[in-house]
């Protein structure tokens, strides 16, 4: 049997190729004050540490792009947008990573609990999930303004274990990151790195995970 009871998933670039709507909604919010669109190879990197990091980065690149020195009104009004325009965009390009649902609803038909732990606002965490059908199987959903800390912090993964009455040994946790593999590092929980997200364009390798997969369904060859 497996030491596991509870499998934690990142969302973005784990469970969901949300790139295309990333970048869609930073580009729809620098389009409005007439400020060149990002390409999206380069939003890719921005993605991991929440939206408020990531529209900070997008509009460092436009100054360095530009030369311009944009005001504070002009900055929140990108960050207000961003955020509309993402909450309208959630879904319109996104598409869950290859063989995703089929393995969660295994993992969940064997008895696993499932959650989510993402810096991904918490107001949208939801709704991805829902859209693509796969809500019902977690029982947390953990997004960034859902508790005091993000990851890389482990409060998160701590949170889920008090929850579920289980060891941090007795988790494991999936993500594309390397801030990833320090929360559940940080946490002592075991950790596999997929190697096809976003993680700024550096091996997920590099950050040492417990395993490295390719593919989501090998998940399935440690949760007996």
């Amino acid at each position: 049997m497996s030491q596991f009871k509870v499998v934690a998933f990142d969302l973005d670039g784990t469970l969901v190729n949300s790139l295309p709507d990333l970048a869609l909604a930073v580009n729809s919010a620098l389009a409005e004050q007439q400020l060149p669109p990002a390409p999206q190879a380069l939003v890719l990197t921005w993605i991991g540490n929440g939206a408020p990091i990531l529209i900070g980065r997008a509009l460092e690149w436009v100054q360095k792009e530009t030369g311009q020195i944009l005001s504070d009104e002009v900055k929140d009004r990108i960050r207000e947008r961003f955020s509309h325009f993402y909450g309208e965009h959630i879904c319109t390009e996104s598409v869950l990573f290859p063989k995703v649902k089929e393995t969660l609803e295994t993992l969940k038909a064997r008895g696993y609990i499932l959650a989510v732990v993402t810096n991904k606002p918490t107001v949208h965490v939801e709704p991805v999930l829902k859209a693509f059908g796969i809500a019902h199987l977690f029982s947390e959903l953990l997004g960034g303004q859902s508790l005091p800390s993000i990851k890389p912090h482990p409060a998160p993964l701590y949170y889920l274990c008090g929850k579920f009455g289980i060891y941090p040994k007795q988790m494991l946790f999936v993500g594309d990151s390397r801030n990833d593999i320090l929360a559940a590092n940080n946490a002592g929980c075991p950790v596999v790195g997929l190697t096809y997200g976003y993680n700024y364009n550096i091996p997920i390798a590099e950050s040492k995970p417990d395993w490295v997969m390719d593919d989501f369904s090998q998940l399935l060859t440690i949760l007996k």
